[in-house]
């Protein structure tokens, strides 16, 4: 097969391509230097460049850093993506892990059961390496161990696998497990929120079906006016509702993990706490003032 464009073939030499520009593609975050900050990022890198041509890896380092990639989904399918090369339309990218079969998870939750102290950090939102090992040894690797575990296609005409456009994505997926390490096990047809409410722990907490909802009982109101104004019972030494802050800024937000393809210089768990340490400074504020203003009104 040939390259993206037609190339002059002389003494084995190619003529280089040019990608046309993107405007609001996916950027890597690494600007030079290896890709993956954490070790399953680098975990992930180091097996790629172990499997495949440096020449092609390096083009698509490039491809990573420029933006190349404008599109990119990671589910427990596999990966899809889209990647601007010197042609007008975006070649067509596909990645995917065999995915555990049934009794391959089962076997997972069995063995990361015995592991309560793991299984603890992993509902955290760590991932501890020994889980690597512990996966590994159980025959249910996490990473690739060769080239031909992973069924990876593109619509370019490169005869190579990986070619540039592939080696791209694979850049950025690294970069997307350094902020979600359990894209991983999506990777391998195992979704996050099934995996930690089968752990024990659970993502989105989902109401309970209604037959097994108890049934309440209105109360009635009290016969005399006046005893519906006041507390049925002398609640002064509780605590005011709002007498302590609560430091634990964009919570939810933490728990439910990063974006793996944000499109910004910013961290967004980072961005959201502030947001929400200043929405609650707001709120404080305006709590302040309106006490004041009653205090006021009391003379």
């Amino acid at each position: 097969m040939q390259q993206e464009n037609n190339p002059m073939a002389s003494y084995g030499w190619y003529r280089p391509s040019v990608p046309k520009k993107v405007d609001n593609g996916i950027k890597a975050v690494n600007k030079r230097g290896a890709f993956g900050r954490e070790w399953w990022g680098k975990e992930w890198i180091m097996r790629l460049e172990r499997f495949n041509d440096s020449a092609r890896l390096g083009r698509g380092r490039a491809y990573a850093r420029k933006g190349q990639v404008t599109g990119l989904s990671v589910t427990s399918g596999g990966v899809t993506a889209k990647v601007q090369g010197s042609r007008t339309r975006p070649y067509s990218v596909s990645i995917r892990l065999t995915p555990y079969s049934e009794e391959e998870y089962q076997r997972l939750l069995g063995v990361l059961g015995l592991q309560p102290v793991l299984v603890a950090r992993m509902l955290g939102g760590e991932m501890p390496e020994a889980i690597a090992g512990i996966c590994r040894k159980e025959g249910l690797p996490l990473f690739p161990a060769s080239f031909s575990d992973i069924e990876a296609s593109c619509s370019c005409p490169d005869y190579a696998v990986p070619c540039k456009h592939l080696a791209a994505v694979f850049y950025l997926l690294a970069e997307a497990f350094d902020r979600d390490p359990f894209l991983l096990f999506t990777l391998r047809g195992v979704e996050k929120d099934a995996l930690f409410k089968a752990l024990g722990g659970t993502l989105s907490p989902e109401p309970a079906p209604e037959s097994k909802r108890k049934k309440k009982i209105a109360e009635p109101l009290p016969p005399d006016p006046e005893s519906f104004w006041h507390a049925a019972a002398d609640l002064s030494g509780l605590p005011a509702l709002c007498d302590e802050e609560v430091n634990l800024p964009a919570v939810l937000v933490r728990r439910l993990g990063p974006v793996p393809f944000w499109r910004s210089k910013m961290n967004f768990i980072a961005e959201m706490e502030l947001m929400y340490k200043s929405a609650s400074a707001c709120i404080g504020e305006i709590r302040l003032q309106s006490e004041d203003a009653e205090a006021e009104s009391r003379g």
